[in-house]
């Protein structure tokens, strides 16, 4: 597999993660410094069944990819798991533990790679419907301002 496949997976594995209610998702491009994977994900979870559920969650989603994780470590901690992935490693913490291996220091020197879903379409949508509303709005007092005074003049004369 290339890097950017790689990186497509490392993505998908974030959002997996999201899915989950992880928090502080990042995906350092790692590259640079270690030449056994591209990419580390880390990621936090508030709890021990929370930290299965994400675990669970990528294991299974990406077995339907056809991607198996090569190496499991932490299978016995209710505080850490690391599912190896060959070109990228996800890590699933407690926060203590986050705070307590600080990888987020060790990859401080290492581009992040974006991962959340830019929701554009949705924005535009909402743009385009405010437009047309205020054209019809601007359009609508005149024509009735119109017909009122209208009738307004129609009382007068009779």
């Amino acid at each position: 597999m290339t890097k950017q496949q790689y990186a497509k997976l490392a993505v998908k594995a974030a959002r997996l993660a999201d899915d989950k209610k992880a928090s502080d998702i990042v995906i350092y491009d790692v590259s640079r410094n270690s030449p056994l994977f591209y990419y580390a994900v880390l990621a936090t979870a508030e709890s021990t069944p929370q930290i299965k559920a994400v675990e669970e969650e990528l294991i299974m989603s990406l077995k339907k990819e056809g991607l198996y994780s090569q190496h499991k470590d932490g299978t016995s901690s209710a505080k850490w798991r690391a599912l190896d992935y060959g070109g990228f490693i996800f890590h699933i913490f407690d926060p203590e533990t986050r705070q307590l291996y600080a990888l987020d220091k060790l990859y401080v020197s290492c581009q992040q790679l974006p991962w959340r879903e830019v929701k554009k379409k949705a924005t535009v949508k909402k743009a385009a419907a405010s437009k047309t509303s205020r054209k019809r709005s601007a359009a609508g007092p005149k024509k009735r301002s119109v017909k009122k005074t209208a009738k307004k003049n129609a009382y007068k004369k009779s």
